[in-house]
């Protein structure tokens, strides 16, 4: 039997042969999209992008290309992005076409979305660009290994661009990983939902105080929402483009947005390769990332904001929520915020809504 094609798997399965062509300017009219046979712009999700001048920097991309479905790209220009892999959910997985294109449900971010400037298609099909490369692990540590810092651990040197391209060239290609099943639901939106639609059936929380001595071992006990969540930063909320935009990544299965006192997150459901029973398997080890080395986990934000369903201080949200969130904000003629909701003010009026809903029989 053929090896599935799966080509959000890896590097190696999405690259697409294009042979070159000559078009005339009739031909360069017709759209882009319909020579495209992965859909790379529904597959990978943009998250981040950053620099990187120190070692932490650097760590930084160590750290996140450990986890599953994430790759980064580093351009020509010094700017790193890192991207979530996964099909959206209204991807055709058959014909790689949208299923609701031209229908209200489609994001705007789409709409307007201008294939013939697109990055997706001339990156994300090729194994190897001029001016951008794609990174998986391997790669990551190649262009490491070729750093020199000061003794501030500042960036101080680089090989020339060509020697990184080349370098990443002749590295084998590492084979595509199994097809891997749908993101799982994330169990604390299933409890929120429960608690909120049948608090008689919750049990009550443990309020019980701890002495200091038992936190000799944050960790202990704790379900490693740290090694399977990413979170990404995203600018405060100013406009009804930039709440199209959330609308968008929530497509996505595995992602949600949080929203807290700070502002919105992008927040991704993934897991770090070297989770072993929820212990870090390259514990003590030097590939293990600084970042998770000297990872404070007393002031640790994962477990009180991903370890439970209805954290104080914290709100996510699910695509199925996004319609009762759009609620909460009001925009000028010109689509600039107006008006917003407070957090507890938000999470009240979705939860009031998703009772309405349920009640009316409409909600799933």
């Amino acid at each position: 039997m053929a090896a599935q094609f799966v080509p959000w798997n890896s590097i190696a399965e999405s690259v697409v042969e294009l042979e070159p062509r000559r078009l005339s300017f009739a031909q360069a009219l017709e759209s882009p999209c319909d020579s495209c046979r992965t859909a790379p712009c529904c597959t990978y999700l943009p998250l981040a992008q950053f620099r990187v001048a120190s070692l932490m920097d650097l760590d930084q991309a160590r750290y996140l290309i450990n986890f599953d479905h994430i790759q980064l790209t580093l351009s020509a220009s010094g700017d790193w992005n890192a991207y979530y892999v996964y099909p959206c959910r209204f991807l055709n997985r058959e014909n790689f076409r949208c299923t609701v294109h031209d229908t209200p449900q489609q994001p705007r971010t789409c709409v307007n979305y201008n294939p013939y400037q697109c990055l997706y298609k001339r990156v994300f099909t090729t194994s190897q660009g001029a001016d951008i490369v794609r990174l998986d692990h391997q790669r990551v540590e190649f262009v490491a290994s070729q750093v020199v810092f000061d003794e501030h651990r500042k960036i101080v040197s680089l090989p020339p661009w060509e020697a990184l391209i080349e370098g990443c060239r002749q590295l084998p290609a590492l084979p595509p990983p199994e097809p891997t099943a749908e993101p799982a639901p994330d169990a604390m939106a299933l409890e929120w939902r429960l608690q909120v639609l049948a608090p008689e059936a919750v049990a009550s929380s443990d309020t019980r105080s701890r002495s200091f001595a038992s936190f000799s071992d944050p960790c202990d006990g704790c379900g490693a929402y740290c090694c399977q969540t990413l979170v990404f930063p995203q600018p405060a909320l100013q406009s009804a483009a930039h709440l199209d935009f959330l609308r968008f990544t929530l497509g996505f299965p595995g992602v949600e947005v949080g929203l807290n006192s700070s502002g919105w997150q992008i927040v991704v459901h993934t897991r770090c390769r070297h989770l072993e029973q929820n212990r870090c398997g390259i514990y003590g080890q030097p590939e293990r990332p600084l970042l998770c080395q000297f990872y404070d986990a007393l002031k640790c934000t994962f477990k009180p904001r991903f370890g439970q369903p209805r954290p104080p201080d914290f709100l996510k949200v699910g695509l199925e929520h996004f319609a009762w969130l759009s609620e909460c904000y009001a925009f000028d003629e010109n689509g600039g915020l107006a008006q917003a909701m407070a957090l507890p003010d938000i999470r009240g009026h979705i939860e009031t809504r998703w009772r309405e809903s349920v009640a009316a029989g409409v909600a799933q």
